[in-house]
Protein backbone atom coordinates (compact mmCIF):
# COMPACT_ATOMS: atom_id res chain seq x y z
CA UNK A 1 0.00 0.00 0.00
CA UNK A 2 1.11 3.23 -0.86
CA UNK A 3 1.59 5.90 1.73
CA UNK A 4 -0.43 9.36 0.79
CA UNK A 5 0.28 12.67 3.02
CA UNK A 6 -2.89 14.00 1.30
CA UNK A 7 -5.16 11.76 -0.78
CA UNK A 8 -7.05 13.60 -3.61
CA UNK A 9 -9.36 10.82 -4.19
CA UNK A 10 -11.28 11.65 -0.70
CA UNK A 11 -14.88 12.65 -1.38
CA UNK A 12 -14.01 15.95 0.17
CA UNK A 13 -11.69 16.95 -2.39
CA UNK A 14 -14.42 16.94 -5.38
CA UNK A 15 -15.41 19.96 -5.04
CA UNK A 16 -12.82 22.47 -6.83
CA UNK A 17 -13.21 25.70 -4.55
CA UNK A 18 -12.20 22.97 -1.54
CA UNK A 19 -9.27 22.30 -3.72
CA UNK A 20 -8.48 25.59 -4.03
CA UNK A 21 -9.28 26.82 -0.49
CA UNK A 22 -6.59 23.74 0.59
CA UNK A 23 -3.72 25.28 -1.64
CA UNK A 24 -4.29 28.57 -1.02
CA UNK A 25 -4.47 29.01 2.67
CA UNK A 26 -0.95 27.60 3.37
CA UNK A 27 0.19 29.85 0.60
CA UNK A 28 -1.43 32.56 2.50
CA UNK A 29 -0.31 31.80 5.78
CA UNK A 30 3.41 31.62 4.32
CA UNK A 31 3.14 35.01 3.50
CA UNK A 32 2.22 35.79 7.00
CA UNK A 33 5.19 33.80 8.14
CA UNK A 34 7.67 35.46 6.11
CA UNK A 35 5.79 38.80 6.80
CA UNK A 36 6.86 38.32 10.59
CA UNK A 37 10.45 36.99 9.99
CA UNK A 38 9.92 33.59 10.03
CA UNK A 39 10.94 32.39 6.96
CA UNK A 40 11.78 28.42 8.41
CA UNK A 41 7.70 28.05 8.61
CA UNK A 42 6.86 30.33 5.79
CA UNK A 43 8.88 27.65 3.63
CA UNK A 44 7.10 24.77 5.43
CA UNK A 45 4.14 26.26 4.68
CA UNK A 46 5.10 27.57 1.12
CA UNK A 47 6.51 24.16 0.45
CA UNK A 48 2.92 22.27 2.00
CA UNK A 49 1.01 24.89 -0.23
CA UNK A 50 2.79 23.38 -3.33
CA UNK A 51 2.99 20.31 -2.84
CA UNK A 52 -1.23 20.54 -2.25
CA UNK A 53 -1.53 22.57 -5.21
CA UNK A 54 0.30 20.34 -7.41
CA UNK A 55 -1.52 16.85 -5.84
CA UNK A 56 -5.22 18.74 -5.58
CA UNK A 57 -4.81 20.84 -9.22
CA UNK A 58 -2.71 20.11 -11.63
CA UNK A 59 -2.54 15.91 -10.81
CA UNK A 60 -6.38 15.74 -9.86
CA UNK A 61 -7.68 14.59 -13.39
CA UNK A 62 -5.20 12.17 -13.78
CA UNK A 63 -5.34 10.58 -10.28
CA UNK A 64 -9.26 10.06 -10.33
CA UNK A 65 -8.95 8.53 -13.89
CA UNK A 66 -6.56 6.40 -12.40
CA UNK A 67 -8.68 5.76 -9.51
CA UNK A 68 -11.77 4.90 -11.37
CA UNK A 69 -9.44 2.36 -13.61
CA UNK A 70 -8.31 0.91 -10.70
CA UNK A 71 -12.39 0.40 -9.02
CA UNK A 72 -13.77 -0.56 -12.31
CA UNK A 73 -11.12 -3.28 -12.26
CA UNK A 74 -11.80 -4.44 -9.06
CA UNK A 75 -15.77 -4.79 -9.74
CA UNK A 76 -14.66 -6.78 -13.13
CA UNK A 77 -12.46 -9.64 -10.89
CA UNK A 78 -15.40 -9.66 -8.13
CA UNK A 79 -18.00 -10.18 -11.19
CA UNK A 80 -15.91 -12.99 -12.50
CA UNK A 81 -15.28 -14.95 -9.32
CA UNK A 82 -19.41 -14.97 -8.44
CA UNK A 83 -19.56 -16.61 -12.33
CA UNK A 84 -17.40 -19.08 -11.60
CA UNK A 85 -18.76 -22.66 -10.68
CA UNK A 86 -17.49 -23.54 -7.09
CA UNK A 87 -15.01 -25.98 -6.76
CA UNK A 88 -16.96 -28.25 -4.13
Amino acid sequence: MKFQILDPTHPSFKPLWVRILCTVLPLAWAGVEYSNGATGWAMIFAATGLYAGYELLFMYDHTMKKAEAKAEAERARIAAEAERPDAD
